[in-house]
């Protein structure tokens, strides 16, 4: 949310969010990044994360690249210095990774010029309409990087599928709609952000197929569930209520229970549930470039 417009998403605490959505992810991130059946190559795997942020999919992406033996090596690349900065720390040591802040589009522009680089390129919840005016033409960009038989993988949290008040469904649902209005999300059409399927079928990749990593965890104080619920998503969504609720079609009775649900101070708040979970329908889509 900026100060000049308090309708948009609230992104005052974006490093945060990162962090906290890093560890909240980590084990589907892990095994999405393992899942991945990769072309076999008779060289070094070279792999770019193109929209790292904090860094989630790097130790798993440098596993990889290890185990393909030789001195192939992960190129992270991301706009913002601070998410650099804060995925540099998350890899340490690690010798077959490289950090650059850098534009993901001049990076594949880069590797397309050169005939196509890459055997691997994932992103994680990048390429969506949000971030990308055109996101089609992206993950073509995208394609257009890999080598031959090279891998595109999407990976997606799913968020505007995922259960954050159970037991409130209906509410839930209006949040959504209010969430999708800050973001300035399409409702439908051919730039939605749960196309990336299309996406990657338009752009000449094969053998196009989507994975379910669900992730599912009890909200109880302590979870890294917990922290990112009540840190991130729990007041992104009073937010969005407030700002958007009555464009989203709440009534008055729904944002007032909305606030009851959503206020730390009510004794109806969602995290004073003792039974309280979350679950994210977490996506990956994967697709071959042609021989």
């Amino acid at each position: 949310m900026t100060a000049e417009d308090e309708t948009g998403p609230d992104t005052s605490r974006y490093v945060d969010y990162l962090l906290m959505n890093r560890e909240f992810t980590a084990s589907v991130v892990e095994a999405a990044v393992g899942s991945i059946d990769l072309i076999e190559t008779r060289r070094p795997l070279r792999v770019l994360d193109a929209g790292t942020g904090a860094g989630g999919a790097l130790l798993p992406l440098a596993r990889r690249v290890e185990a393909a033996g030789g001195d192939g090596a992960v190129l992270a690349v991301d706009a913002d210095e601070r998410a650099i900065e804060t995925a540099r720390v998350h890899a340490g040591d690690q010798q077959a990774v490289d950090l650059q802040i850098a534009d993901l589009r001049d990076v594949a522009a880069e590797a397309s010029q050169a005939g196509g680089v890459y055997d691997l390129i994932w992103s994680s919840d990048v390429i969506w309409p949000a971030t990308f005016d055109d996101p089609a033409t992206i993950v073509r960009e995208l394609a257009d990087a890999l080598a031959s038989r090279g891998t595109l993988a999407l990976f997606t949290t799913n968020y505007y599928q995922s259960m954050m008040l159970p037991g409130h469904s209906r509410i839930e649902r209006l949040i959504r709609t209010a969430s999708e209005l800050t973001w300035g999300l399409p409702t439908d059409g051919p730039t939605h952000h749960e196309r990336l399927g299309a996406w990657m079928r338009q752009a000449g990749l094969t053998d196009v197929s989507v994975t379910v990593l669900p992730l599912a965890a009890s909200t109880t104080l302590g979870s890294p569930a917990r922290t990112y619920m009540e840190q991130i998503v729990w007041p992104e969504m009073r937010h969005a209520v407030a700002s958007r609720g009555g464009e989203a079609g709440m009534t008055g009775a729904d944002l007032a229970r909305a606030e009851e649900l959503l206020d730390p101070a009510s004794d109806q708040w969602i995290g004073a549930d003792p039974d309280g979970f979350t679950v994210h329908p977490t996506l990956l889509w994967t697709g071959h470039a042609p021989a």
